[in-house]
């Protein structure tokens, strides 16, 4: 039968109408962006063109086709580099079947879904599977549920699976964090987000990059609910949205945000907007703020364009920049902060100047560049925090007492998961059975946890003329490393490692497992590009470079374009990554230079301190310069570290760091967290420029005492610096007065009074088992036990919950001081000769109070800090 014209035009209209309806982005205006920005990033991706976007030519939805355009638009280098169109495509589809299939997916904005549900990132981790594999899980889990139930019920879920553990930089995938049902508290805002845009519930990671009052960050969960976000502790789930152990510190914050995925379509506060994504400036939903505004002007007074500020707040010993908002042509940069201090930092060119300000008390600053870095001289800050405000409401009792034995219950369930893992007793068996040392491999299957399935699959697979070199090997490689890599990778990069020959060597066994052998460079995650690497390397490369390592520094250079825009998530592309792509940020650049030299046998590194790539050759470490960086190597400069600081002694991100200028502003050197002054080298080898050495001393107010000293270091120059900690100019307080006749009893059974142990004095810690805060002060005080035993009290660790919690047992934490008891005390007895003690009748929990031996109460901390440690031996020694 033939259609007439109308007939025609009339099912074009219907099929036209229907296609529209189909459309994931609405908006016209929106969808032609997006589709403007897909093809230039496509363009990026030339050389993997087939991997990605031939999903394009398979038989997809419109919805899916846009979902598809948007993630390709926006994904950074990372993504593009490492993963396939069908991984995508298999998240996308998923993602849109919650929008229909869920009572809340049609309630969801669009772009509200685009930039918080759609996404299989979340912040800097690895991808993986988690939607694909836990989608029924999580579905099953809250059928039936309103979107509000449904978030609580997921964070219940997720605290079964991950508690809080801290560990290195790298982000592990939400998957691996499973596996070793830990994470610190970016692992588990990235499971939890994950987990929540599995049931189609928008969420994102939020995060607090420095607290004002405490050196440290934090990061947890916006969920979207009811057309607004609320907040949620990941894995620590509470009875009711909006309520978590650091609802406290975040009211004194200076800065909480979150990245957006995706080209701007919201009226959301933003730090700074791009083309890939945004900076969301969340702080106002948590603390009382305040706008500054900055004008920067040049010598002559005129005003500066493009000129960078940076907000910097005082942590971990050095001046962090907690945004950096660039001046518009009028010459003024804004940004909405708390009530602390922070140092204004302008720049352009090497011009900058820069003014401490409080921030409850002023509102604009005028900075003129009127600073070069040159000459060398001291400024002293001291620097307050904000305010701490009356405590919000608690939660009921009936509704915490509930939530308290699901947690215990969730607690078993996950200690049940860990006691499936190999045993002490399983990992010597295995390596009896082949061959190994038994100490050795009890010690390695223990720190691969979930993961260890793996790790003994490995073990035992080793070709008999490899086993020391893999162990060598697991022994090297981080912990977090053994929890989540695979059997074939390791297997990888034993078998495809050029041998050691000690008699043909030119370096040492030592140099070889560290910088040839070792498969993880940097902040990455462990890949197998040994053998990929080596066999794509032109041969008249492999041969000449083991006599001129300098001929991979031009390869590399000339092969790998730099873009230092678009990997903006921060994820290291992987090594053969960057080989399929030719394109990378430079820290994967200098990741794959490294790779490359260890496929053929050169030991490579990043330089510790300046991390700049560098190879092992003629008994010396030479650092790499890449094409349109210094060309001429020039001779290092010196310095020695020393201080007359004792108690205690200056550690590095805790009383003191060291900064190198580069381009208008100082950059922190990379050592390694608390290395003592007497950890460093006699003398450390660094290029020539200008330093600037940054100290700290916390009070117990949390206020800081700082000193910044500015300094230039030549080529040849051999120079001492003091690292001299100011000093805070009080006596010993005290508090109250503590019954030492107090009794208390101990897990045995066993009763004792306070006076029986109180020779020395008394640290009383009440704590909330299994929360953050917890975990750190139990974590902190191992830092600095051989000071603590010296001094000889005792340290009590109270069970605020009351119960016998098996966790919360002094063999599960390493490196306490000798002295610590652990015990509950049901009826409150200790808190409450303490609040009697204090004159008060609550307070924020952990409490810790340092008495002398006759039970004057001399240093209180309440609520959540990093450093404890630091503070009662100072108080220590005040006594």
């Amino acid at each position: 039968m033939k259609l007439s014209p109308v007939c025609l035009a009339a099912a074009f209209t219907l099929l036209l109408n229907g296609c529209i309806n189909d459309h994931l982005i609405p908006d016209n205006g929106y969808r032609n962006q997006v589709r403007r920005d897909y093809e230039s990033k496509k363009s990026l991706a030339a050389s993997r063109d087939s991997q990605l976007f031939s999903i394009f030519n398979t038989s997809i939805s419109v919805a899916e086709y846009e979902a598809m355009q948007f993630l390709f638009a926006y994904m950074p280098l990372s993504d593009l580099a490492d993963y396939t169109g069908d991984f995508f495509l298999t998240n996308a589809r998923l993602a849109i079947r919650t929008r229909n299939e869920t009572e809340w997916g049609n309630e969801i904005p669009y772009e509200v879904f685009l930039h918080y549900v759609l996404p299989p990132r979340v912040n800097n981790e690895n991808l993986d599977s988690f939607r694909i594999v836990y989608y029924n899980e999580i579905s099953e889990r809250i059928h039936g549920l309103n979107a509000g139930s449904a978030a609580l019920e997921i964070n219940h879920w997720c605290h079964e699976k991950v508690e809080y553990q801290p560990a290195d930089i790298r982000t592990s995938a939400p998957m691996a964090t499973v596996l070793s049902a830990r994470g610190r508290c970016g692992e588990e805002s990235t499971f939890t987000v994950a987990a929540l845009r599995t049931a189609g519930l928008p969420a994102r990671q939020v995060y607090t990059p420095r607290w004002a009052h405490s050196d440290d960050n934090h990061a947890w969960v916006e969920v979207w609910i009811d057309n607004s976000w609320h907040y949620m502790g990941a894995c620590e789930p509470e009875p009711v949205l909006d309520r978590g152990w650091f609802t406290e510190p975040a009211r004194r914050a200076m800065l909480v945000h979150t990245r957006s995925f995706g080209a701007p379509a919201d009226n959301e506060s933003w730090i700074i907007r791009t083309k890939n994504y945004s900076l969301v400036n969340n702080l106002s939903l948590y603390a009382n703020t305040k706008t500054i505004y900055v004008k920067v002007l040049d010598n002559n007074n005129r005003p500066v364009s493009n000129a960078d500020v940076e907000y910097q707040l005082y942590n971990y010993a050095e001046f962090y920049p907690l945004a950096v908002i660039p001046t518009d042509e009028t010459g003024m940069s804004m940004f909405e902060t708390g009530l602390g201090d922070l140092l204004i930092w302008a720049s352009r060119g090497d011009n900058f100047g820069f003014e401490k300000i409080t921030v409850a008390e002023r509102d604009t600053v005028i900075l003129r560049l009127d600073r070069m870095p040159s000459g060398e001289f001291s400024i002293e800050y001291d620097l307050g925090v904000p305010p701490v405000l009356p405590p919000f409401p608690g939660i009921p009792d009936s509704l915490a007492e509930l939530n308290n034995i699901r947690l215990s219950r969730e607690n078993a369930i996950r200690e049940h998961y860990r006691n499936t893992w190999m045993q002490p007793g399983e990992s010597s068996v295995l390596a009896i059975r082949t061959g190994y040392d038994t100490t050795k491999v009890q010690d390695i299957i223990r720190r691969s946890m979930g993961n260890y399935a793996s790790v003994a699959g490995f073990l035992s697979d080793v070709p008999a003329g490899l086993k020391d070199m893999a162990l060598r090997m697991l022994l090297e490689v981080a912990d977090k490393d053994l929890r989540d890599t695979r059997e074939y990778i390791l297997m990888d990069h034993l078998v495809n490692t050029i041998p050691y020959n000690e008699e043909s060597s030119v370096y040492s066994l030592d140099i070889y497992v560290s910088y040839v052998l070792n498969p993880r460079i940097d902040n990455e995650i462990l890949s197998d590009w040994r053998k990929y690497l080596a066999d794509r390397l032109p041969e008249d490369i492999r041969s000449g470079a083991m006599a001129r390592p300098e001929m991979l520094v031009s390869y590399v250079g000339n092969e790998i374009k730099i873009d230092d825009t678009d990997n903006y998530y921060g994820t290291p592309l992987t090594p053969v990554g960057v080989s399929q792509l030719k394109l990378a940020d430079a820290q994967s650049r200098d990741i794959y230079f490294i790779a490359v030299c260890r496929s053929i046998g050169i030991p490579a590194r990043m330089e510790p301190g300046t991390n700049l790539p560098q190879y092992f050759f003629d008994g010396v470490w030479h650092d790499v310069y890449f094409s349109g960086s210094m060309q001429e190597i020039p001779e290092k400069g010196y310095i020695s570290l020393i201080s007359n600081d004792k108690l205690p002694e200056p550690e590095y991100y805790i009383h003191f760091t060291i900064a190198k200028f580069d381009k208008g502003r100082y950059n922190t050197l990379q050592y390694d967290y608390n290395t003592k002054i007497s950890g460093f080298p006699p003398e450390i080898a660094l290029e020539p420029g200008h330093y600037m050495l940054v100290t700290g001393n916390r009070l117990t107010d949390s206020s800081i005492l700082s000193g910044l000293r500015f300094f230039d270091l030549m080529p040849g120059d051999h120079r001492i610096i003091e690292v001299s900690i100011r000093k805070e100019n009080s006596t010993a307080l005290n508090l109250g007065k503590l019954d030492l006749n107090t009794a208390f009893k101990l897990r045995d059974g066993t009763v004792k009074k306070l006076t029986d142990i109180c020779a020395k004095g008394l640290v009383i810690s009440w704590l909330e088992p299994g929360t953050e805060p917890a975990r750190h002060i139990l974590n902190d005080l191992p830092l600095l036990a051989d000071d603590l035993d010296e001094w000889g009290g005792y340290f009590i660790f109270v069970n605020t919950e009351g119960s016998n919690d098996s966790s919360f047992d002094k063999n599960n934490f390493e490196g306490l001081p000798l002295n610590s008891i652990f015990i509950d005390d049901p009826q409150s007895v200790l808190l409450r000769q303490c609040y009697y003690s204090l004159s008060c009748s609550s307070s924020q929990f952990p409490l810790i109070i340092l008495t002398d031996n006759t039970g004057n109460i001399m240093y209180k901390s309440e609520g959540y800090r990093v450093g404890i440690g630091e503070q009662l031996l100072k108080n220590i020694v005040k006594n």
